[in-house]
């Protein structure tokens, strides 16, 4: 169930710029309790450590490059804020079965 909560908030946070602008440069814990208190979708931050890691290691492996310094996305991360990138970059670079395949392998 967190897992899907970290998908569900992090394609809110993609679709609604309102949203992002807000919480973009708020710490960690803020960032978790807007999430459980204004979209009742609640996870711990290592919820969403963990799945963020599960889907850049994924891309990684889709995109046959190796998830190290030098893997291509970490360019795109550059004068963003995390939460933006996260959001706006790494969520945009799935197909609905890519994110059902991270979900599936998380930790129940």
């Amino acid at each position: 169930m967190s897992a899907r909560n970290v998908i569900q908030f992090l394609r809110i946070v993609a679709t609604r710029p309102d949203v992002l602008q807000d919480l973009r440069t708020k710490a960690k814990e803020a960032v978790l309790r807007a999430a459980a208190e204004e979209f009742r979708l609640p996870f711990s931050g290592q919820d969403f450590d963990s799945v963020v890691w599960a889907l850049e290691v994924y891309l990684a492996k889709k995109r046959r490059e190796d998830f190290d310094a030098h893997f291509e996305l970490w360019h795109t991360m550059w004068g963003q804020y995390y939460l933006e990138y996260v959001a706006s970059d790494l969520m945009a670079s799935f197909q609905e079965a890519d994110i059902e395949a991270v979900i599936a392998a998380q930790p129940a």
